[in-house]
């Protein structure tokens, strides 16, 4: 395998049995084998990707003092500057961030409670980029409840097996901003813009920009380049369904290489479900005595990993301190 698989997920939309089976088996195939693919075919029109990277392009490119005005905060909404996120190699890595959930409100019942991961999303003073993210959010996440039903079908459940969890779901977007190599060298930071790493939960939907740089671990500990095609998505599998599935969906280590002279901007969308969802291998038929994880609520999960790797959650950058990761693999 020289690169990632590619699938085209077309089948999926439409109501023929052995489409959607042909696509859940290719999906599936991929999710065994290295936990990244390609997705094409999907709804999304290309103008509505292109449009959300002009805005979070148009951004980035605001002075720090008018990005940090709409700063984040723990909940993940908003801005989140270079010094965030910390790793256990220690690096220093040359990029910032803005985030936005899952819309709700601020008299929504988890909201009041103080549910973490729930809150108003905050947006800057920019003409059309609210409109224009949230477009593409909404666009992502229905590929993101596509994927899911391949899942499903693929592992012999229901379609809605995975998706019926999804009703306030935990499904956070990230906008990465990739600093020019030379912006890098400056601060200390090498080519390595985003250090080895595997995402926290159920399934990552990303789109990258032009520059290229994501790479993927194979089975032999080599990475592969996974180069940008226009309009697709690069789908992969969280530790979360590695969990759900027992460690038979594979959570893949990958990373970024930027040495371009240039900004690099990519906008995955994290699909994870509502806080209390019970992620569980026994669900899907697994005995006693196969569970390889214990059942765990996919909301504290995910508060665990970020207390690990973000600054904000009051993680700390200590070289070879397991618990100071950039979404590393347990």
């Amino acid at each position: 395998m020289k690169t990632i698989p590619k699938v085209d997920i077309s089948g999926l939309y439409g109501d023929d049995p052995d489409a959607r089976a042909r696509v859940a088996a290719e999906i599936g195939k991929a999710c065994d084998e290295i936990g990244f693919f390609y997705a094409v075919g999907h709804d999304v029109p290309l103008a509505t990707m292109e449009r959300a990277y002009a805005k979070a392009h148009e951004f980035f490119s605001l002075p720090i003092e008018e990005r940090r005005k709409v700063a984040s905060d723990r909940n993940n909404r908003g801005y989140r500057g270079q010094e965030d996120v910390v790793h256990r190699s220690g690096l220093t890595f040359a990029r910032d961030f803005f985030d936005l959930g899952f819309p709700v409100a601020a008299d929504d019942p988890e909201v009041l409670a103080g549910t973490p991961l729930y809150a108003p999303n905050k947006f800057p003073d920019l003409p059309g980029f609210e409109d224009a993210l949230l477009a593409y959010y909404w666009g992502c996440y229905g590929v993101g409840m596509k994927v899911l039903e391949g899942f499903a079908l693929y592992l012999g459940q229901a379609p809605d097996f995975f998706s019926r969890h999804f009703t306030k779901p935990v499904a956070d977007m990230v906008l990465n901003h990739y600093w020019p190599h030379e912006t890098a060298l400056s601060i200390g930071a090498t080519e390595v813009a985003s250090g080895a790493h595997t995402d926290h939960g159920i399934v990552t939907i990303l789109w990258q920009d032009s520059s290229g740089g994501l790479q993927v671990m194979d089975r032999n500990g080599d990475y592969l380049d996974v180069p940008p095609i226009p309009g697709s998505y690069v789908i992969n599998i969280g530790e979360l369904m590695k969990r759900w599935t027992n460690g038979r969906f594979q959570a893949t280590i990958h990373r970024v290489i930027h040495k371009k002279n240039a900004d690099r901007i990519s906008m995955p969308l994290f699909c994870n479900p509502d806080f209390r969802t019970l992620v569980d291998p026994r669900a899907l038929g697994v005995s006693d005595a196969d569970a390889k994880y214990e059942p765990v609520l996919s909301g504290d999960f995910l508060v665990s990993r970020f207390m690990s790797t973000r600054k904000l959650w009051g993680a700390e950058n200590k070289p070879g301190d397991a618990k100071a990761i950039e979404m590393a693999a347990e």
